[in-house]
């Protein structure tokens, strides 16, 4: 009997370098034989060749992309999309990347099937013997790792946070790739219980964090918000990203999406910055494993000089602004 894994995963929120590390992941922990798993990639526009060509080279059995006008900012849609699925294909596994939006979804899917839910897990263990699955995620601020088991569910929902693997190589496959262009054609945009009474939509942010090589990280050491500023110029300069601590984000100093850490986004640059970070665990598990952590903070004592390659006991601002003098007077030219 085939034991199936069904990933879902919407285009516009997934970055296809996020699938391709969970996709390995997956294959790596889930150790079965006639292990089959299958993604569902949901999207509102065209899926570009060059995208579709990288996902049949992924581990997986089956790809099936369901292109649809009112898979967009709306979460009915998936919702009813996912929940089909699961009735069609009768999965044993539900999971997914740890996206605000897809846990969202899957949270209802999951209440609609009565099962267990497991979000924002760094690791799974499976038990090749029962089939049965539990997670592991950071607890008690990340000194322990916390066993999360899903029992008396007839299927395992789960979310997690991987971090992304730079350069992918899996062996070529020819994976069978079905493309729907049409569904739930008498579906309404705004059907059902819920009405939409106003949308406000967050500004496009293109920072393209998860993919960058260099990443400027800033903490509250910078003490003004109008100290990003100089972030986002040393990000320009070194065609990289900024990413921020999750006390700027709760102040309101940038959207969530520049958040990175445990409960924000998981980055893999090579060269990472740390202006006035102070290390705290659930941050410093988001970071990956840079090849160059160069910190900067006032306090001597700060935990992310105990992981930093280069360390520089003065204030963050200062020292950024010297560094963007520095890299503008060295790439005058280039």
């Amino acid at each position: 009997m085939e034991h199936v894994i069904f990933v879902p995963a919407i285009y516009h929120v997934d970055e296809i370098s996020q699938l391709a590390s969970l996709l390995s992941f997956i294959d790596n922990r889930i150790a079965v034989k006639d292990k089959k798993i299958i993604l569902y990639l949901y999207s509102n526009r065209q899926v570009e060749d060059k995208d579709i060509n990288y996902l049949k080279t992924l581990p997986v059995s089956q790809i099936v992309i369901y292109e649809n006008d009112l898979f967009s900012d709306w979460e009915q849609p998936y919702i009813e999309a996912i929940t089909q699925h699961i009735n069609t294909i009768k999965p044993h596994a539900v999971i997914s990347t740890s996206s605000d939006f897809i846990k969202s979804i899957l949270a209802r899917v999951a209440a609609r099937f009565s099962c267990g839910f497991a979000v924002d897990c760094t690791d799974l263990i499976f038990d090749e013997s029962t089939h049965n699955y539990s997670f592991l995620k950071p607890a008690y601020a990340g000194n322990i790792n916390a066993k999360i088991s899903v029992k008396n569910s007839s299927i395992v929902f789960a979310t997690l946070k991987i971090k992304n693997v730079a350069e992918c190589s899996f062996e070529a496959v020819d994976s069978k790739v079905e493309i729907v262009e049409s569904l739930f054609e008498d579906l309404k945009p705004f059907s059902g219980k819920i009405k939409i009474i106003e949308k406000n939509l967050a500004q496009n942010i293109d920072n393209k964090l998860e993919s960058a090589k260099i990443v400027i990280g800033v903490g509250r050491g910078i003490k003004d918000k109008e100290n990003l500023k100089y972030a986002f110029e040393l990000a320009n300069l070194l065609n990289g990203a900024v990413g921020v601590t999750r006390p700027l984000v709760d102040m309101g100093w940038l959207d969530k999406e520049y958040q990175i850490g445990q409960s924000g986004k998981i980055v893999s640059p090579q060269i990472y910055f740390a202006f006035g970070v102070s290390g705290a665990v659930h941050h410093i598990y988001g970071i990956g494993n840079p090849k160059l952590i160069i910190a900067v903070n006032k306090n001597k004592d700060a935990q992310i000089f105990k992981i930093a390659h280069y360390g520089i006991v003065a204030d963050a601002t200062s020292i950024m602004k010297s560094f963007i003098k520095a890299f503008k007077s060295r790439l005058k030219g280039c």
